[in-house]
């Protein structure tokens, strides 16, 4: 059975209390807290703090703290990770607002991706569609101009 970390587990649901659309599920072998259908922390297995900050400059603040450093699943670091410094594992406050930071910047991000997507593909979309009705086209009329040249050889080749 994978550990838990009651102390860890108390320090994140006592820093995002009252903030809504938060659960706790296991993932990854681990605990998971998760802000609408985003992970924005976790508690490794190591026993170690993890925070999802997307906004860069929040991520290389946090990056700068002594103890804190990259979080990575194996030898595959993971993007906008960070592990808090273990000394905020007794440091209610300090980790309550890096927790708070990662609850923020990770509300609504899959929603906003997903808006991000779609534009994307709005305006990419009717190009590609171009592009291969035109590739079609092409081969189409290579076909028929190689069925009209295979025909006037034969009945050249007869007469």
């Amino acid at each position: 059975m994978a550990a838990t970390f009651p102390h860890l587990n108390e320090l994140i649901e006592e820093s995002t209390r009252g903030l809504p659309e938060v659960f706790k599920r296991r993932m990854f072998g681990c605990d998971a807290y998760f802000v609408g259908d985003g992970i924005f922390a976790l508690i490794w297995k190591t026993g170690r703090i993890g925070v999802r900050l997307t906004d860069e400059t929040a991520y290389a603040e946090l990056l700068a703290l002594e103890g804190a450093e990259p979080w990575g699943a194996g030898p595959k670091q993971m993007a906008h990770w960070v592990l808090v410094p273990e000394a905020f594992h007794d440091d209610e406050e300090a980790c309550a607002v890096w927790v708070r930071r990662a609850y923020q910047q990770n509300r609504g991000a899959k929603a906003a991706a997903k808006k991000v997507a779609a534009n994307r593909v709005a305006k990419v979309a009717p190009r590609k569609v171009a592009k291969v009705a035109t590739r079609k086209v092409a081969k189409v009329a290579t076909r028929k101009v190689a069925k009209v040249a295979t025909r006037k050889v034969a009945k050249a080749a007869r007469a």
